[in-house]
């Protein structure tokens, strides 16, 4: 799950698991610091911009293991929101979901 370009949830599901695990609890804390910032929270704009994406087809087993390791690549820089106030001052956002993923996985 996004908010907007910032991922804070992933689940992962087959015919006999389904399991969400939140990520690093500050990339809510960026979700909040971002909407306020761009002036969405509190607003149909800041809810509208919740989505989840089937971003890929796994074929491996769902174990624990497993999980852990897809969902600890998921690496929270130290200067997400500094980098993201910095695109939306200079008008250059882009708030498609998975849009910043190459900041934050595989660091």
């Amino acid at each position: 799950m996004y908010w907007k370009e910032i991922p804070v949830q992933i689940e992962f599901s087959d015919p006999s698991t389904k399991k969400s695990i939140k990520l690093d609890e500050r990339f809510q804390f960026a979700v909040d610091s971002i909407s306020m910032l761009d002036g969405s929270y509190g607003s149909d704009d800041y809810l509208d911009g919740w989505k989840w994406v089937n971003k890929e087809d796994i074929k491996e087993e769902l174990t624990e293991e497993f999980i852990d390791g897809y969902t600890n690549k998921y690496k929270y820089p130290q200067d997400l929101i500094k980098k993201i106030t910095s695109l939306l001052e200079l008008n250059k956002r882009d708030e498609a979901p998975g849009s910043i993923d190459s900041w934050l996985v595989g660091k």
